[in-house]
Protein backbone atom coordinates (compact mmCIF):
# COMPACT_ATOMS: atom_id res chain seq x y z
CA UNK A 1 0.00 0.00 0.00
CA UNK A 2 1.74 3.13 -0.81
CA UNK A 3 2.14 5.92 1.58
CA UNK A 4 0.14 8.58 0.34
CA UNK A 5 -2.82 6.03 0.36
CA UNK A 6 -1.94 5.21 3.95
CA UNK A 7 -1.77 8.75 5.15
CA UNK A 8 -5.25 9.35 3.49
CA UNK A 9 -7.26 5.99 4.94
CA UNK A 10 -5.18 7.13 7.92
CA UNK A 11 -6.75 10.74 7.87
CA UNK A 12 -10.19 9.30 7.15
CA UNK A 13 -10.68 7.08 9.77
CA UNK A 14 -9.22 9.69 12.54
CA UNK A 15 -11.54 11.97 11.12
CA UNK A 16 -14.87 9.73 11.55
CA UNK A 17 -13.36 9.09 15.16
CA UNK A 18 -13.66 12.57 16.18
CA UNK A 19 -16.75 13.39 14.23
CA UNK A 20 -18.59 9.73 16.19
CA UNK A 21 -17.24 11.53 19.36
CA UNK A 22 -19.98 14.36 19.28
CA UNK A 23 -22.09 12.12 19.10
CA UNK A 24 -22.24 8.71 20.67
CA UNK A 25 -22.25 9.59 24.52
CA UNK A 26 -20.25 6.77 26.59
CA UNK A 27 -21.57 6.91 29.97
CA UNK A 28 -19.47 6.50 33.43
CA UNK A 29 -19.51 4.03 35.84
CA UNK A 30 -23.15 3.56 37.82
CA UNK A 31 -22.93 5.40 41.21
CA UNK A 32 -22.59 3.70 44.55
CA UNK A 33 -25.67 3.72 46.39
CA UNK A 34 -24.11 1.19 49.48
CA UNK A 35 -24.77 3.87 51.74
CA UNK A 36 -27.31 7.08 52.12
CA UNK A 37 -25.33 10.44 50.85
CA UNK A 38 -24.22 12.83 53.20
CA UNK A 39 -26.75 14.61 55.27
CA UNK A 40 -29.35 12.09 53.95
CA UNK A 41 -32.32 11.64 56.41
CA UNK A 42 -31.33 8.54 57.95
CA UNK A 43 -27.90 9.73 58.73
CA UNK A 44 -27.58 12.81 60.39
CA UNK A 45 -24.82 11.45 62.27
CA UNK A 46 -22.15 10.48 60.40
CA UNK A 47 -19.66 10.60 63.24
CA UNK A 48 -21.50 8.33 65.15
CA UNK A 49 -21.60 4.17 64.15
CA UNK A 50 -24.96 3.40 62.16
CA UNK A 51 -27.15 1.82 64.53
CA UNK A 52 -29.12 -1.63 64.13
CA UNK A 53 -32.07 -0.04 62.85
CA UNK A 54 -30.04 1.91 60.17
CA UNK A 55 -28.23 -0.87 59.06
CA UNK A 56 -31.62 -2.69 58.99
CA UNK A 57 -33.03 -0.18 56.56
CA UNK A 58 -29.71 -0.09 54.19
CA UNK A 59 -29.87 -4.05 54.23
CA UNK A 60 -33.62 -3.94 53.01
CA UNK A 61 -33.46 -0.70 50.67
CA UNK A 62 -29.92 -2.51 48.55
CA UNK A 63 -31.83 -5.85 48.00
Amino acid sequence: MSLLLRRCLTALVEAFVAFGSHWVHIPGPPPDFSDPAPGHPERLCPWLPPTEQERAIWDDVGG
